[in-house]
């Protein structure tokens, strides 16, 4: 038992630093990220802990237990914080690399769970969405964790497994709704695949259903008395329409979301897919065990590179699998295995040539795609040779190991190679970033200049950002209409526009207007009515 918990040390160690780094200093710019930071204020401030509000409208679209999550860690200061808000999501990144090690080291062995954890954490997905405060990680961790459950299932193990593979289930619909049946999807992918008669039977269906059924029914029951028309949209529209595929440009996205979400690893996928393969084809002794995790992991891709919307935080719950597949491969190298067939270079052709054309339609189809480059690509000298130096540290360690077999060895060194280049990443993106994104800057400048006139409305600028580092309500308006009304309602305030939506207003003179310099890339301004007699019931001039 020595060498295990060995394993398991070294691997929480590494995983605690790593979700340490730079926590808590992201700028929460968008709306996405700043939403469960506002209901989880709503939350402290209300004590609305089942429906809480966002900025005073009720919010159906998820479930609420990211928001609760972030108001127990902001319990002891009173409010939420940029760090308060990050901490669920780190605690279930560092609970995600602790499932990824068990289910590893009960597949596969002590070895190749460890390396599988060690990459987990050093995939770009994994380290970037441990600090942001959306409820990606915290449904990865229960998505995960029913899968862990999942495999003693199938696997004829005694033991009351269907309780906890059915409870992780509920446990992920609160973090982020019907996204929380992919694991049932895997179950069943498995038993297709292996064809083995009552597959389904130790799963409990019936059983199974009723628990997660009772489990998530106060929030629809909730919802549904006392926002019904609310939440017809919400299972129509965001559980359905939302991602079902209406034309075959979704295909573009599923491989550029692939190498942004399990980058830099992503170089050592296909030679450990393919291997994977080949032992399956071959009837190798782990051939149930790299099977069950091959449909994990094309599963999850299935399910989610079909849909209509496609987001690189969709494909987070791919990285454990991905993980466990090069954790298997790096074991078995290390181990002194010879690989059975290599993987053929032209392989590695086509899989350019894939990216290369994915890429090409993304840049045509969405000419705003790489609009923040200068944001994410380096800017100078260090940042790129400190990126570089890492990828080219990783790289070598693993191409020497495994040609020398002696990748137990280097393997460390690749990790940490992958760790620079993660971490620098992040960490100088992140200020290039939260420059660019300086709310807090601007609610000194608002304060500044117009210190009796609270900003109550945004036109063109993210309005929750707005609201959480201004610490009051603020409205998103989108017409001249809208600014008159919500003037009216509130004499005495101001707007914020962006340069843009200023654009809009014709007749400017019953305006003042205050240049506050740039958010979000482009210019925006300080609007308020210098008299109370300005608004004019929304008429455009």
């Amino acid at each position: 038992m020595r060498g295990p918990w060995r394993a398991a040390l070294w691997v929480t160690a590494a995983t605690l630093l790593m979700a340490a780094i730079d926590l808590g200093r992201r700028i929460l710019a968008t709306n996405d990220e700043a939403r469960f930071a506002m209901l989880a204020q709503d939350v402290l401030t209300r004590g609305a802990w089942l429906f809480p509000e966002l900025n005073g409208v009720a919010y159906n679209n998820k479930p609420p237990l990211q928001a609760w999550l972030i108001a127990l860690a902001s319990w002891p200061a009173g409010h939420v914080t940029q760090l308060t808000a990050a901490l669920p999501s780190a605690l279930a990144a560092v609970g995600t690399a602790l499932v990824v090690f068990t289910v590893g080291r009960s597949l596969f062995g002590v070895a190749a769970g460890q390396l599988a954890a060690l990459v987990t954490i050093t995939t770009q997905g994994w380290f970037l969405h441990a600090r942001l405060p959306m409820p990606d990680m915290l449904m990865t961790f229960f998505v995960t964790a029913a899968v862990a459950m999942l495999w003693p299932i199938v696997a004829g193990r005694t033991g009351a497994w269907w309780l906890g593979f059915w409870g992780a289930m509920a446990a992920a619909f609160w973090a982020k709704g019907a996204a929380a049946l992919l694991p049932l999807a895997v179950a069943v992918a498995w038993g297709l695949v292996f064809r083995r008669p009552g597959w389904w039977r130790p799963l409990r269906p019936l059983a199974g259903f009723a628990l997660f059924a009772a489990l998530i029914a106060p929030w629809w029951i909730g919802k549904l008395v006392t926002q019904t028309t609310g939440m017809r949209d919400v299972i129509v529209s965001d559980n359905l329409l939302w991602y079902l595929p209406r034309s075959l440009a979704v295909l573009a996205g599923p491989p550029q979301h692939l190498v942004g979400i399990l980058f830099p690893w992503v170089f050592v996928l296909p030679p450990a897919v393919w291997q994977a393969v080949t032992a399956v084809r071959r009837r190798a002794p782990e051939r149930e065990t790299l099977g069950f995790v091959i449909a994990w992991g094309v599963t999850l891709l299935a399910c989610v590179g079909i849909a209509e919307q496609q987001r690189l935080r969709y494909y987070l719950p791919l990285v454990p699998p991905a993980a466990l597949l090069i954790g298997w491969w790096a074991a078995r190298i290390a181990g002194g295995e010879h690989a059975e067939r290599r993987m053929p270079w032209r392989v590695y052709a086509g899989i350019a040539a894939v990216l290369s054309l994915t890429t090409a339609v993304a840049v045509l189809a969405r000419p705003t795609w790489s609009e923040a480059r200068h944001v994410a690509f380096p800017t100078s000298a260090v940042e790129a040779g400190v990126m570089v130096g890492g990828l080219v540290v990783m790289l070598a360690a693993l191409v020497y190991g495994a040609t020398r077999r002696r990748l137990r060895q280097v393997f460390a060194a690749a990790c940490l190679g992958g760790a620079v280049w993660v971490t620098g990443w992040y960490h100088w993106e992140l200020d290039r970033r939260n420059a660019a994104y300086d709310y807090p800057r601007v609610r000194e400048e608002v304060q500044r200049l117009l210190p009796e006139a609270p900003v109550v409305a945004t036109w063109g600028v993210y309005d929750l950002p707005m609201s959480f580092y201004l610490g009051r309500r603020v409205l998103s308006i989108q017409t001249l209409g809208d600014l008159d009304r919500v003037m009216a309602e509130h004499p005495g305030g101001s707007a914020v526009l962006s340069q843009a939506a200023l654009g809009e207003i014709g007749d400017r003179r019953h305006l003042r207007v205050l240049p506050l310099d740039r958010l979000n890339f482009y210019p925006i301004v300080l609007v308020s009515y210098p008299d109370a007699a300005a608004p004019r019931g929304g008429s455009r001039p």
